[in-house]
């Protein structure tokens, strides 16, 4: 079966867009599925996401940390947003929320993490659904 090639590139585009429960690896282009238990651990541990956005991203329940470490987050321009709050988030899809966290948020705080494979944000990913998810009201999308 040969398919006209406008059908061909049209099938590429759609499956090159896909993003349905996970994010794509950047340097294989295929889907991973995350794992929200894990990104959950990642987040509150050597993601060191809750340093910023608090324990289990509740903003106002920030870890007690060492002196210096305080002293130098206090020293970011910009507070980090309520992760739990949709309305304030500008990052409105996981394409974005994977290349901020891989390269940095120009313009806020948050610096780039070459520490965290892809699988790690793609878990991560899976969480922050699962804390937008949980400020949903019945019936509404969270997007």
């Amino acid at each position: 079966m040969h398919l006209p090639l406008h059908g061909l590139m049209l099938i590429v585009l759609l499956l090159s867009t896909a993003y349905p429960t996970g994010a794509e690896a950047a340097d294989t282009g295929t889907v991973m599925k995350g794992d929200a238990a894990r990104g959950q651990a990642l987040f509150n541990g050597k993601g060191i996401c809750h340093y910023c956005h608090g324990v289990d991203g509740a903003i106002d329940k920030k870890p007690q940390l060492k002196p210096d470490t305080a002293a130098a987050i206090a020293k970011l321009a910009t507070t980090a947003p309520d992760l739990r709050h949709r309305a304030a988030l500008t990052l409105k899809d996981n394409k974005a929320r994977f290349r901020a966290i891989r390269e940095g948020h120009p313009g806020t705080g948050m610096f780039p993490d070459s520490t965290l494979s892809d699988q790690d944000i793609t878990d991560l990913l899976a969480y922050l659904a699962s804390l937008r998810q949980s400020q949903t009201a019945l019936g509404k999308s969270p997007y």
